[in-house]
């Protein structure tokens, strides 16, 4: 199963101004030319990225943000004032989370909805929508996750989730990357332990 791309992608324009997301860290860059699946855009560096390395480009608005993922084909030491991007994948849109994500210690075992390997997956935070997982694992933006949850006092609960955001990593795609995960179609009874977990974490939290 892959996520669905954006209701009403957005139409990127030379001109159009975006944050550059490269290892972990946003740049402001604006659109210099656009072709059928490539694009040139302005970066203030001098010698990277080098080609061949993964960004993504996002489009913020209130609501929410448009994010596309791309590698770069030049970067700025082969033709200076800017870099080539080829789009790696179709724009998608990630909405601003409506519900309360708490930090955890917890461990989860995970796998690709369609792949048998399993990997042990460090919860780094947890809302009734989502999660926030680091893993050393090649997840994608196709990728649908089988996630096996144990909270504190509770069954073992199995949900599902689509991967909505991947974070930069400075040494490489085999090393622990972060994945945003959005749950799909969570039962009720999962997402009431869940929501327990949560009002339980915010008196120490925020005591």
């Amino acid at each position: 199963m892959s996520i669905p791309p954006a209701k009403e992608p957005l139409k990127i324009e030379k001109g159009s101004e975006c944050l550059l997301n490269f290892v972990g860290r946003h740049f402001k860059t604006r659109i210099l030319e656009v072709g059928s699946d490539t694009m040139r855009v302005t970066f203030p560096g001098r010698d990277y990225p080098i080609a061949g390395l993964n960004i993504v480009l996002e489009f913020h608005d209130e609501q929410g943000f448009y994010y596309l993922p791309a590698s770069v084909v030049e970067g700025p030491d082969e033709k200076p004032g800017g870099i080539t991007l080829r789009k790696d994948s179709e724009i998608r849109r990630s909405t601003h989370r409506d519900s309360f994500r708490v930090p955890t210690d917890l461990t989860v075992r995970v796998r690709d909805h369609i792949h048998v390997r399993r990997y042990d997956a460090a919860l780094v935070n947890l809302s009734a929508g989502g999660a926030l997982l680091r893993a050393d694992a090649p997840f994608d933006f196709s990728s649908t996750l089988e996630i096996t949850l144990s909270l504190p006092g509770e069954p073992v609960y199995t949900l599902l989730g689509s991967v909505v955001h991947i974070s930069a990593s400075m040494t490489g795609r085999e090393q622990p990357r972060h994945f945003g995960v959005k749950f799909i179609g969570i039962d009720p009874p999962i997402e009431r332990a869940i929501t327990d977990y949560i009002f339980g974490r915010l008196p120490e939290l925020y005591a």
